[in-house]
């Protein structure tokens, strides 16, 4: 009777030690990233998400999602996190607090599986005997040190590395499924599990493409941890593992094209770089040993965005390249030969290597970032966790021993959280972010030029260019073309403060040293537009779209200058281009709104001046237009109704650019021009009845009515500039 009592309360005992465990994780997680529900955008956030077209999902319909699976090269690039990034847009547009609440869920998954993980692994006939009894507390222990450790904060706060931490968690899931579907009893429940490793295998490769590594860690797993180290077994595998190495050539084949295996193509990443890549090769080893330093000393005076790395130059310069090399030879040396006596140990020791082996490799990556510290460290503390456990049991019997090491630990494990709550605060702001990287790596070119960035996002431009200037100074860790981004950001700070001599003169600094840049030869035209050289800006403006044909900023601005020309053909050919480019450009629907309604084609600037308005950043003055399409069309009643959105919405600005036009023989056409006199007309009588509030906006129209036509008006032409470093990460 005893017997079958005690079945049923050592599962609920199980059961609830397990939900405790879940409930801890989420609450110590949930606990030290509480202060990031509002921790801004950073870095590649704008061109990953805030800038990227394909991301701005406005409806949930199949076209909507499918166009979202591609980058702004129309290559399918990371697509699982790309919907759910994009799917964060269409619930909140720009609200970070719900991206930060996905970026936090998926980091509790991934901790919650982990666990799970670690627990059933230990308890495998293999290891039972050795570790059964401690399992739950090992796998405890190794789970919290690894969740609430500050260097993962990069993967987590950081709302575009989403792409590492979502990797992340689809990876230890599809190694949690097979294990439950190599250790399950019945047909089904290994069926079940197995297509469930592999969707979430497909799923961490579709997040990033480092997890092709998953398979040689499954390889691993089972051959060191469920099969056991014999003769027989590791015969048997050689196939299995020659499988394993075609399968990731096979996807990068299908992926990337035959280009993956052109050597030319690997050596040609390296051109922009300040390092070669023997000279990569060489520096991983130090920047690995580096990572392990952080990970088990993770003071966040240790933690930067922008880590200041010498670069080895041979085995002996830096001294430490050949003792950092030789030091991980002798571990992987003893590792291999130990994996039968301790095979657990010994394989988490393998799969940190493992899983810094793409991205610590040959491809043309920058050298250092926190966040590749996400998949290989999720092992990396089970040894410690093993030892502590066994310092807790080996005192069991001595209470004060005991005492004292649980109180270690209790400790160890608030001061690690801390210093990830204390790190978290770095990430508030872009000015605490890169204010913290140049104290820390001051000589770098990267952290004095994003701070001179967020300095100009502020409207500092003094501080800006003082930043720019002294980023100048520095040396570079990304690539060779970063000095001279800097001289063209001072030109733009220079143009923003209308001094236009000094922001041509460092434009030319720039385009003689980086002559592919586009949006210097963008910037430097509207320069010249504003000063009547339109010769010589339109041989600018095609520079920019030579060296960026997929510049959406330099195809609307040119179409602008060729409206002005009164050249529609052309303009409406690169209006056309830049819709192609982004079809929910606000800016590209107006203009090419215009183009057409310029050459009598009013259903088409209809529909574009229609679709504009249900876009962010939509151009008031688009209401006048379709107010003239009203009035043509006899429609008065929805011509005063855009009139009055008008009225509601715009600026004095928006009214000046509307009577000024683009060119003085197209507003002189009596098919435009006697429809644009009536929404005058109206606009005059609306603002005299509220002349005491929009006097400012009287005195336009009166002037424009008392000219009876509409003059050569300087319309701006600029976009926003290229403002400093877009990393262009290829490990984003």
């Amino acid at each position: 009777m005893s017997i079958i009592k005690l079945t049923p309360e050592t599962h609920l005992s199980a059961r609830r030690k397990n939900i405790f465990a879940v409930l801890a994780i989420i609450i110590l997680v949930l606990s030290v990233y509480s202060n990031t529900f509002n921790a801004s955008w950073h870095f590649d956030d704008d061109q990953n998400i805030l800038e990227s077209g394909s991301m701005h999902l406005n409806k949930l319909s199949w076209p909507e999602i499918k166009k979202t699976f591609f980058n702004e090269q129309d290559a399918i690039s990371r697509p699982v996190v790309r919907v759910t990034l994009a799917l964060n847009y269409y619930f909140g547009k720009t609200n970070v607090f719900g991206y930060h609440i996905v970026n936090i869920s998926i980091h509790i998954v991934a901790a919650i599986f982990l666990f799970l993980l670690i627990f059933n692994t230990l308890n495998l006939p293999l290891l039972k005997d050795k570790y059964g009894t401690d399992a739950y507390l090992i796998a405890f222990l190794a789970t919290v040190f690894w969740a609430i450790n500050p260097v993962q904060t990069q993967a987590v706060t950081y709302i575009v590395q989403r792409m590492a931490s979502m990797a992340g968690m689809f990876y230890i899931m599809s190694m949690y499924f097979y294990l439950k579907g190599r250790t399950s009893p019945k047909t089904r429940l290994k069926v079940a599990h197995f297509i469930l490793c592999l969707i979430c295998a497909l799923c961490a490769f579709g997040s990033k493409e480092n997890t092709a590594m998953l398979p040689f860690s499954i390889f691993l797993f089972d051959l060191l941890l469920i099969q056991g180290i014999k003769k027989k077994y590791i015969k048997k595998n050689v196939w299995i593992f020659l499988a394993l190495i075609l399968i990731p050539l096979a996807l990068a084949l299908i992926l990337r094209g035959p280009s993956f295996f052109d050597p030319q193509e690997l050596l040609s990443g390296y051109k922009l770089r300040p390092f070669t890549l023997i000279q990569r090769l060489l520096t991983e080893p130090r920047i690995i040993l580096f990572y392990i330093t952080l990970l088990l000393y993770p003071m966040p005076t240790r933690l930067s965005i922008s880590h200041d790395i010498a670069i080895s130059q041979n085995l002996f310069d830096p001294p430490m390249t050949i003792i950092a090399i030789s030091l991980i030879i002798i571990v992987l040396f003893v590792t291999i030969i130990k994996c039968k006596k301790w095979p657990f140990i010994c394989y988490c020791i393998l799969f940190f290597f493992l899983n810094h082996l793409i991205e610590g490799s040959v491809f043309p990556l920058e050298l250092i970032f926190e966040h590749r510290n996400y998949i290989p460290s999720m092992l990396l503390f089970v040894p410690i966790a093993i030892l502590l456990s066994r310092g807790i049991r080996h005192f069991s019997s001595k209470k004060t021993m005991k005492l004292i090491i649980i109180s270690f630990v209790v400790l160890l494990l608030i001061g690690i959280g801390n210093s990830t709550f204390l790190r978290n605060f770095v990430w508030k702001t872009e000015g605490t972010l890169w204010a913290d990287a140049v104290e820390k790596s001051p000589e770098l070119i990267r952290p004095h030029l994003n701070l001179g960035n967020f300095y100009s996002s502020v409207n500092m431009a003094e501080n800006a260019i003082a930043e720019y200037k002294t980023a100048i100074l520095k040396k570079s860790s990304v690539n060779k073309t970063d000095k001279y981004l800097n001289y063209y950001n001072i030109g733009l700070e220079y143009q923003h403060m209308v001094n236009y001599d000094k922001a041509l003169r460092y434009y030319q600094v720039a385009e003689n040293n980086y002559p592919s840049h586009a949006d210097t030869y963008n910037n430097k035209a509207i320069i010249l537009v504003k000063q009547g050289l339109l010769k010589d800006a339109e041989r600018a403006f095609r520079l920019a779209i030579k060296y960026d044909v997929n510049s959406i900023i330099a195809q609307r601005n040119f179409a602008l200058l060729l409206l002005k020309d009164n050249r529609i053909d052309e303009a409406i050919e690169h209006l056309e281009r830049a819709y192609i480019i982004s079809p929910d450009d606000a800016q590209t629907l107006a203009g090419l709104g215009y183009a057409y309604r310029a050459i009598g084609s009013n259903g088409r600037a209809f529909f574009l001046f229609d679709k504009s308005l249900h876009l962010k950043n939509y151009d008031p003055k688009v209401f006048l237009y379709l107010a003239e399409i009203y009035y043509r069309s006899g429609r008065d009643a929805q011509a005063e109704k855009s009139i009055q959105e008008f009225v509601g919405h715009a600026k004095a600005s928006d009214l000046n650019k509307y009577i000024k036009g683009f060119s003085p023989e197209q507003e002189k056409r009596q098919d435009i021009h006697v429809y644009k006199k009536m929404v005058l007309n109206r606009l005059y009588e609306i603002y005299c009845q509220k002349a005491a509030v929009f006097n400012e906006m009287l005195v336009e129209l009166k002037e424009g009515m008392e000219e009876g036509k509409t003059e050569d008006g300087k319309r701006k032409t600029e976009g926003r500039g290229y403002k400093g470093i877009r990393t262009g990460n290829e490990d984003r």
